[in-house]
């Protein structure tokens, strides 16, 4: 499924692909989220630290982007350090 806004149910389908894309690389959290800040959209990762870290990028580039390929390409790069935080 492709984004064409970005609305609450759109939010919390990509919060479950941010969820599956964890799963599968093996990186525990107590809670995940995502939410909108202007032009911007925030993935909130709350490890073992207890603390939320957020991870930023741009609301306009996820339009017309599938929700898997998304959550792939705002992981991948960060699974490293998150792994460190889980």
């Amino acid at each position: 499924m492709d984004i064409t806004k970005i609305d609450q149910p759109t939010l919390d389908l990509m919060t479950k692909a941010f969820a599956i894309v964890l799963e599968q690389n093996k990186v525990s959290y107590k809670k995940i989220g995502i939410v909108e800040e202007g032009d911007q959209l925030l993935f909130l990762y709350e490890g073992k630290d207890e603390k939320v870290h957020v991870f930023k990028w741009s609301k306009a580039s996820s339009v017309g982007v599938s929700i898997g390929v998304l959550a792939q390409s705002v992981l991948m790069p960060i699974i490293p350090h998150l792994r460190l935080l889980s």
